[in-house]
C-alpha cells in the first residue's frame, strides 16, 4: 500500500511538503484466527493512525465484501511518523481521494487471502528485553516538561511475541512493543514504515519460512532514541528489534488458544473543554484461550499497558493502542499536572485516566472470566 509521490505526510504538523521519495514499502497485513464457530481478523497498518471514520469505513467495506461484522475485526496502526494521510477532508486533493480507495482495495486482498489460507496451528508465547528509546517527557531546569530523554520515566523496554506454527503453511509471529515510530524528524519526506517495518524485513530475511506482523501498544510517551534523525539509526533500532523477536522465539511456552471470542465495547470520555460533552474511546477485546488482546482506540501513555497487565488474569496480556480509530492521547491525571505536549492537545479531561482504567479492567475481566 505504498503511496504514489507527493502525497502529504502525517506525523508533525510543521511539515508541509509531500512525499519525494521511498525508503521503504507500506504494507496492510491480515491474520485470520478461526475456531470454536468464531472468525477474527487482526489487520494491521503502516500508518500513523485512522481516525475513527476511517476505521468505521474500513469496517464497512469488509463486512459488505466477506461478511465479517466490525466485532469480528480489529484494526491497529503501527503509527509510523514517516507515512501518509489517507484523507478525509471535504477539501482534499485527488491524490488522497484515490490513495485512500487504493488502500481499501488492498485491505480486501490481504483479508480474502487470509481467510483462504487458515491451517491448523499451535500458540505459544514468549517476551524478550529490548532498549531503543524511552520515556520522552522531560523535565527542564525551569519545570516545563518537552519531548526529550527521560531515562528514569516510566517504559516498557520489551517486545512480546505471539507464534502460530501452521501445519504445512508459515508459520505467523505477531510481535509488539510500545514505541513511537519517530527515529526520522519532521525534516523527513521519504516514505518509511519506519523502525517497524525494518525489523519485519529483517526477520524475514532471517527466517523465510515465517511471516512476522507488528501490533504497536500504548507508546504515546515512548520515543526512540534519536541522536541522529537517519535511516542507519532506523535500521539499528529494526535490527535490536529483529534480536529481542529472535530471543523471545528461543524461549516460548505452550498456551490453549481455545476458545476464541471477540468483543467491543465503548467508554465515554469527558471532553476537556466541553465538561457536557464526551467522547466515545473504542475498547476491543479478544480472547484466545489463556491469552487476552485488549486494544484502545487512542494514544495512550504506557501506564496504561502496564495497568492492563497488572489487573489482567490471562497467562498472556497484550495490551494495544492506536486500534479501531483514535480519539487522540489518553494522559496520566499526573501527566495533566505537570504539562507539555500530550496533555496540551488532548481532547479528553484528566478524569478520564480513571474512567478508561475501569472500562480496561472490565472488558479484561469479561475477557478472562468468559462473562
Amino acid at each position: 500500500m505504498t503511496p504514489p509521490l507527493g502525497i502529504k505526510m502525517v506525523g508533525y504538523a510543521a511539515r508541509t511538503e509531500g512525499a519525494v521519495s521511498v525508503h521503504d514499502d507500506l504494507f496492510v497485513n491480515a491474520v485470520v484466527l478461526k475456531g470454536d464457530g468464531e472468525t477474527v481478523a487482526i489487520l494491521t497498518f503502516d500508518l500513523c493512525l485512522l481516525s475513527i471514520e476511517m476505521a468505521a469505513g474500513f469496517k464497512s467495506a469488509i463486512e459488505r465484501a466477506t461478511g465479517l461484522t466490525p466485532r469480528q475485526v480489529l484494526l491497529n496502526t503501527s503509527h509510523t511518523h514517516a507515512g501518509p494521510t489517507l484523507g478525509g477532508d471535504a477539501k482534499e486533493p485527488a491524490i488522497e481521494t484515490e490513495y485512500r480507495s487504493t488502500v481499501t482495495g488492498r485491505v480486501l486482498c490481504a483479508l480474502r487471502k487470509g481467510l483462504n489460507d487458515t491451517a491448523p496451528a499451535t500458540f505459544c508465547a514468549s517476551r524478550a528485553p529490548l532498549d531503543i528509546g524511552c520515556n520522552r517527557r522531560e523535565r527542564m531546569p525551569d519545570g516545563r516538561v518537552w519531548l526529550g530523554v527521560n531515562a528514569d520515566g516510566v517504559r516498557l523496554p520489551e517486545v512480546q511475541v505471539w507464534r502460530f506454527a501452521r501445519r504445512g503453511r508459515p508459520s505467523i509471529v505477531l510481535f509488539s512493543t510500545a514505541m513511537h515510530g519517530t527515529t526520522l524528524g519532521q525534516d523527513n519526506l521519504s516514505i518509511s514504515a519506519e523502525w517497524m517495518g525494518l525489523a519485519i524485513a529483517e526477520l524475514e530475511r532471517r527466517r523465510p519460512r515465517t511471516r512476522f506482523v507488528f501490533l504497536q501498544g500504548c507508546g504515546a510517551d515512548q520515543n526512540p532514541y534519536r541522536e541522529r534523525a537517519t535511516f542507519d539509526l532506523v535500521a539499528r533500532h529494526g535490527d535490536k528489534a529483529a534480536d529481542a523477536v529472535e530471543s523471545a522465539l528461543k524461549r516460548t511456552r505452550k498456551l490453549d488458544p481455545s476458545p476464541i471470542r471477540s468483543i467491543v465495547r465503548q467508554a465515554p470520555l469527558p471532553d476537556k473543554e466541553d465538561p457536557s460533552a464526551s467522547r466515545s474511546l473504542p475498547l476491543h477485546g479478544l480472547c484466545l484461550g489463556e491469552a487476552v488482546v485488549a486494544a484502545l482506540g487512542c494514544e495512550a501513555f504506557v501506564e496504561y499497558a502496564l495497568f492492563g497487565r497488572s489487573v489482567s488474569k490471562a497467562k498472556e496480556t497484550l495490551i494495544l493502542g492506536y486500534s479501531d480509530g483514535n480519539i487522540g492521547y489518553l494522559c496520566t491525571a499526573d501527566a495533566f499536572e505537570s504539562g507539555g505536549y500530550e496533555p496540551k492537545v488532548s481532547r479528553v479531561a484528566p478524569q478520564s485516566e480513571g474512567i478508561a482504567k475501569q472500562a480496561l479492567q472490565s472488558l479484561l475481566s469479561e475477557l478472562c472470566d468468559g462473562t
